[in-house]
């Protein structure tokens, strides 16, 4: 049996006061491996940052594979299952698909769940978090390295150029570069470890 190869690293340094703008390269998703069949508030807890108390305090609407669930015990199954999580979203839609919502019932049913057939030990799950649950806990997933897609990353730079101008330090792979070369430097098609942290200068 080979050994896996190791993700190439991307290490960013960023204005101290532009750091919760990069917290919002966590909408796009994030790779994390753990046990087929966990519950989604153990998966969770393993993360840097959270624990009960934050998720019920702080966790207002859950997405897995696209649809609302309402409970923190809902397994993690099945190829790469996609867990969303937001605080309050606005208006009718927030109160439809928070969870434990009284409006629940308006949600559109999209048919009876099938179980996954998966019998692997481990799963990826792709791990996306939005507005202030990307900003409460994103900076300390990020200081640590969080595995993305490197299409993934260069998209989130092409659609917002201007944040080249925030940065002060960028490597890869130990080289450094300038911080306008990442489009050219990153490769797509690759898993990247990405490192963003606050520059201390």
């Amino acid at each position: 049996m080979t050994d896996q190869p190791e993700e190439k690293e991307l290490h960013l340094e960023v204005l101290q006061e532009r750091m919760p703008l990069f917290t919002t390269i966590l909408q796009s998703g994030i790779e994390v491996k753990t046990k087929n069949n966990i519950a989604t508030g153990h998966f969770l807890c393993n993360l840097e940052g959270f624990d009960s108390d934050y998720l019920a305090q702080a966790v207002e609407t859950i997405f897995l594979n696209g649809m609302p669930v309402d409970s923190f015990d809902t397994p993690l199954c099945g190829d790469n299952p996609v867990l969303a999580l937001s605080a309050a979203m606005p208006g009718l839609a927030g109160a439809i698909f928070r969870k434990n919502s009284f409006h629940s019932a308006l949600r559109t049913d999209t048919g009876k769940k099938t179980a996954s057939s998966r019998t692997d030990d481990t799963i990826l799950v792709t791990l996306k978090l939005f507005n202030t649950i990307a900003k409460q806990r994103g900076e300390t997933l990020l200081q640590r390295g969080v595995l993305i897609k490197g299409h993934k990353i260069l998209k989130f730079f092409e659609n917002r150029r201007t944040f080249f101008n925030y940065i002060c330090k960028l490597s890869f792979q130990h080289q450094e570069f300038t911080p306008d070369s990442l489009l050219q430097v990153v490769p797509g098609g690759e898993t990247i470890k990405l490192f963003i942290t606050r520059n201390n200068d």
